[in-house]
């Protein structure tokens, strides 16, 4: 056991010396242009279903911010009767690890930290609450997707029954230069 977390580490070390400057500037060129899905205006709807069962439809605005290797999605979302909530994602690529870290915010008291990596049009971030959030869930995952007409968004807890689901298809209009 302990000689596999050794190899895993001597690899990933060997991975990341390997990057040569030219490799490393064809990645951010790579990621800057995946980040620019996310500058614009966005719309659309989507589901929040809830440990209990109970699902609530959602329809939200986001905008979203492009500067270099970071991106900021700030957004509302809302229901038909009740649930009104502000949302910010904050992100920043680092080309040296190629993975990607930032934050979660919601007006009702979610705050967690991301960290994952891009496959293709898919970001996978780890979604976990830090103390800072008034009803701490189990860790969860965020997927994040770039799409033809915007972005896709999917949280889904780890743990079956606790936490929370969510589902929001974004249509958007990208921001002229």
């Amino acid at each position: 056991m302990k000689h596999d977390h050794m190899l895993k580490a001597l690899t990933v070390m060997l991975a990341t010396t390997a990057m040569t400057p030219a490799s490393a500037q064809q990645a951010m060129i790579d990621e800057a242009s995946f980040l620019q899905a996310f500058e614009g205006h966005f719309t659309g709807t989507g589901t929040l279903e809830n440990a209990g069962g109970s699902s609530h439809k959602l329809s939200c605005k986001f905008d979203g911010d492009q500067q270099g290797s970071r991106v900021t999605l700030s957004g509302h979302c809302s229901t038909a009767l009740v649930l009104s909530t502000t949302v910010k994602i904050d992100l920043r690529y680092d080309p040296r690890t190629q993975r990607y870290d930032g934050e979660f915010r919601e007006s009702k008291g979610t705050v967690a930290n991301l960290a994952g990596a891009r496959r293709g049009d898919n970001l996978a971030l780890s979604f976990r609450e830090t103390a800072e959030s008034v009803r701490p869930s189990p860790p969860a995952t965020l997927t994040i997707s770039r799409h033809a007409e915007g972005l896709a968004l999917a949280l889904r807890a780890s743990q079956p029954g606790q936490g929370q689901n969510l589902d929001l298809r974004l249509s958007g209009k990208q921001r002229s230069p």
